[in-house]
C-alpha cells in the first residue's frame, strides 16, 4: 500500500457580508493611523499657513526626526516658509534653487536621502554648521511639477530607515493633494468675491441712477406739466375757433388767419403736439416709477380696506376704455355665504395693490382685439382672495411666459408701436407685487386668452375696517364748518394756487381762469400766507404744489391756511413725488392728491368735485376721504 499524500483543498472563501448588514467600525494604529489622520486633518486646511502648520507636525512625529522644514518654491528661490526642530534652522530665508538641498530635489523631481551631510557636495556646508543637522532626507512636494518640499534632518549621522523615508513621501503626496485643494478653494473664493464685487457695484451704479430719476422727478415733470396746461388752452382756443397767435422774431406776433378764426392746420398741429405730449408724459411716468420702485423709497404700508369696492371700482373706471377698444368687460365676485364666503377686508398696501390691477385690466384690454371679452374674478383662497384679470386675447407662448415680466419686453410688436404700450407695466406690477409679499402669476394658450392672478391677503372674516390712520406731523383733522364762526365771508369762485416754479405758476393761474374762476396766486407759503390776509373775500379752494420754499410743505400749508380762516378749507395737493406717504398725509387732512404730469380735465374735475361740496353744504364733500387721482 502506497502512502501517497492526501490532496490539499483550497481554504473556502468567507461569505461577503450582505449589504444589510453594517460593517464593523475600523480603527487604523501605528504609522498608518497617524496617516490617517494627517489627511483628514489637511482636509479641512483652506489656506498655506495652515497646510505647513499640520505638515511640519505630522512629519516630524512620523520620520522620528529631530527636525523638519516646509520649504516653497519661490521663482528661482526656496523660501523656508516653516519648521519644527530642537534648535534654529532657517526660517524665514530664502536661498537660490541652485545652493540648497531643496532646491535640487525640486529641479530634480525625486527625494534625496544624505547620510552625512558634510560628504556630499550638494549641501552647502557653510549654512549647515550653525545647526545640529548631520544627515537628513529632503523629498519633493508634487513630483510631476514641485511646488514645495519637506526636509527630516537629524542630530547624528547615519542612513535613515526605508520606512521613514516611505513615510515622508506619502507625507508629501497629502501635502500636494492639499495644496492643490488650497489653490482651487482660493481660486473659487476670488472668484466668487470678484463676483460679487462686480454684482455689488452693479448693485450701486443702479440704485445710484434709481436714486438719481427719483429725485429729479419733480423737476422733470415741471416743465411737462406746464406745456400741457398751454396746450390745452391752445386747444380750447381752436375748439372755439379763435386762432393761435404764434410769437416771432422780435416778439411780434407772426401772421394769423385774417378772420382770427383757427385753420384746420392749426388744428392739426396743437393735435399733434397733444399726442407728442402724451407719450412723452406716459413715457416719464413709467420711467420714473421704475426707478422710485427700484431705488428703495417706496415701502409697503398694509392698511385694511374694502377690496370688493376697489376692484368693482377699477372695473367701473376701465369701462370706458373697454368701450372704445371694443371690448366687453364684467365682473364676477365671490359668493358671499357659505364656507368659502369672500373676504371683503383686504389686509395690505391699497395705493401698489390698485397699481397692479390697475396694469392688469389695462393690458388685457390693450391686447384683447375687438369683439373679445375681460372677465375679473374674485374668489377665496383660505385667509386671502385670489383677484384673477382672464382676457381673450392673443395669448402668450408658454417659452414667452417667463419674459413678460421683463422692462421694454413686448411679445407682438417689433414695430415698437406707442399704441400697445411701452412694455414697462408688466415690469412695474413685478416691482409692486414684491412688495406686497405676494407675486403676480400667468397662465396662457395662444390664440386663446390668458389669466394674471394676485393673492391679497385679507383680514379674518369678523374684522371689521381698519382704524382711521394716523395723523402725520402731529396735524389735527380740519375743523368743519358750523363749528368755528368765519370771520370773512369766501368766494367759491376765488380758487387761491401756489406754485413755486413761475412758468407753471403763470400756465396754472392762465388755465383756471379760462374756466370762469378768479385766482391769487403765489410763489410759496409765506406769499399764500400774506395773499391771503390781504385778501377781501376768502378763497373757496386752495390747489397747491406739495414741495413748496420754506418750512411748510402743500398739505401743512393747506392747514395752516385752514387755522387762519378758522374754518374748514378744501385743498387740492399737485407733486411730481410718488411715494405713498404722501397720499397718506393728504388723507389726514381730506386734501385730494394729483400727481404729475396730470391732464387740465383731471385737475377741473377735481376743482368742480371740490366746489361742488362747499356749494352744497358748506363743507368738502367726503369730508376726511382723499385719493389720488392719476392723470
Amino acid at each position: 500500500m502506497s502512502s501517497e499524500a492526501a490532496p490539499v483543498r483550497p481554504a473556502p472563501i468567507p461569505d461577503a457580508p450582505s449589504a444589510s448588514a453594517p460593517f464593523p467600525p475600523v480603527t487604523f494604529t501605528g504609522s498608518v493611523g497617524d496617516l490617517v489622520d494627517l489627511v483628514q486633518a489637511l482636509s479641512f486646511c483652506r489656506d498655506v499657513p495652515s497646510v505647513m502648520a499640520v505638515v511640519r507636525l505630522a512629519a516630524r512625529a512620523l520620520s522620528g526626526a529631530d527636525g523638519v522644514t516646509f520649504v516653497l518654491r519661490d521663482g528661482d528661490l526656496c523660501h523656508y516658509a516653516d519648521e519644527d526642530a530642537i534648535g534654529p534652522l532657517w526660517k524665514g530665508r530664502r536661498f537660490p534653487l541652485s545652493t540648497c538641498i531643496s532646491g535640487w530635489v525640486m529641479l530634480n523631481r525625486q527625494p534625496a536621502v544624505i547620510p552625512d551631510i558634510y560628504q556630499d557636495d550638494r549641501i552647502p556646508h557653510d549654512a549647515y554648521r550653525p545647526t545640529f543637522v548631520k544627515s537628513l532626507v529632503m523629498v519633493p512636494v508634487r513630483a510631476d511639477e514641485p511646488v514645495a518640499a519637506i526636509g527630516a534632518y537629524w542630530a547624528t549621522v547615519g542612513m535613515p530607515k526605508a520606512e521613514e523615508v516611505a513615510l515622508l513621501q506619502a507625507v508629501a503626496h497629502s501635502t500636494a493633494v492639499a495644496l492643490t485643494n488650497v489653490q482651487l478653494y482660493e481660486s473659487l473664493r476670488a472668484a466668487v468675491a470678484e463676483s460679487q464685487a462686480r454684482a455689488d457695484e452693479a448693485e450701486r451704479a443702479n440704485r445710484a441712477k434709481s436714486v438719481f430719476l427719483a429725485a429729479i422727478s419733480h423737476d422733470l415733470r415741471q416743465p411737462l406739466q406746464t406745456m400741457r396746461l398751454y396746450h390745452n388752452m391752445l386747444s380750447e382756443r381752436a375748439a372755439n375757433g379763435r386762432a393761435a397767435v404764434a410769437v416771432g422774431a422780435g416778439g411780434l406776433p407772426n401772421a394769423a388767419p385774417a378772420n382770427g378764426l383757427a385753420t384746420a392746420l392749426d388744428r392739426k398741429l396743437i393735435g399733434g403736439m397733444g399726442e407728442a405730449l402724451s407719450a412723452g408724459e406716459e413715457l416719464l411716468r413709467a420711467l420714473l416709477d421704475v426707478s422710485v420702485l427700484d431705488a428703495g423709497t417706496v415701502t409697503a404700508n398694509p392698511q385694511r380696506f374694502g377690496l370688493g369696492a376697489m376692484v368693482a371700482g377699477l372695473v367701473s373706471a376701465v369701462r370706458g376704455d373697454a368701450e372704445k377698444a371694443g371690448v366687453e368687460i364684467r365682473l364676477r365676485t365671490a359668493a358671499k355665504t357659505g364656507p368659502q364666503a369672500a373676504l371683503d377686508v383686504a389686509d395690505t398696501d391699497p395705493v401698489l395693490l390698485k397699481c397692479v390691477l390697475r396694469n392688469l385690466l389695462t393690458n388685457a384690454i390693450r391686447y384683447t382685439g375687438r369683439g373679445g371679452r375681460v372677465l375679473v374674478s374674485t374668489r377665496r383662497r383660505g385667509r386671502s382672495m385670489l383677484v384673477q384679470v382672464w382676457d381673450t386675447g392673443v395669448g402668450i407662448a408658454a417659452d414667452q411666459l417667463g419674459t413678460v415680466f421683463e422692462d421694454f419686453v413686448q411679445l407682438n410688436n417689433p414695430e415698437r408701436d406707442r399704441t400697445k404700450g411701452l412694455g414697462l407695466g408688466l415690469g412695474i406690477v413685478r416691482r409692486m407685487a414684491r412688495l406686497l409679499g405676494t407675486s403676480v402669476t400667468v397662465r396662457s394658450r395662444p390664440g386663446r386668452g390668458s389669466v394674471f392672478s394676485v393673492l391679497v391677503p385679507c383680514a379674518p372674516a369678523a374684522a371689521g375696517a381698519a382704524a382711521d390712520p394716523a395723523t402725520p406731523d402731529g396735524l389735527l383733522p380740519f375743523p368743519r364748518d358750523g363749528q368755528r364762526p368765519a370771520q370773512r365771508a369766501s368766494d367759491p369762485r376765488t380758487i387761491l394756487a401756489v406754485e413755486d416754479d413761475a412758468l407753471q405758476r403763470m400756465a396754472l393761474g392762465a388755465i383756471i381762469e379760462s374756466w370762469g374762476y378768479r385766482v391769487i396766486t403765489a410763489a410759496g407759503s409765506d406769499d399764500a400766507l400774506a395773499a391771503l390776509r390781504d385778501a377781501v373775500r376768502l378763497p373757496g379752494l386752495v390747489i397747491s404744489d406739495f414741495r413748496l420754499p420754506g418750512p411748510l410743505n402743500g398739505v401743512q400749508l393747506v392747514a395752516r391756511l385752514g387755522n387762519e380762516v378758522r374754518r374748514h378749507l378744501p385743498g387740492i395737493i399737485v407733486t411730481g413725488d410718488t411715494d405713498p406717504a404722501r397720499i397718506q398725509e393728504a388723507s389726514a387732512t381730506g386734501c385730494v392728491l394729483i400727481h404729475k404730469p396730470y391732464l387740465p380735465e383731471v385737475l377741473r374735475a377735481a376743482i368742480e368735485e371740490a366746489l361742488r361740496g362747499v356749494d352744497e353744504g358748506g363743507s368738502q364733500a367726503g369730508d376726511g376721504q382723499a385719493g389720488a387721482l392719476d392723470a
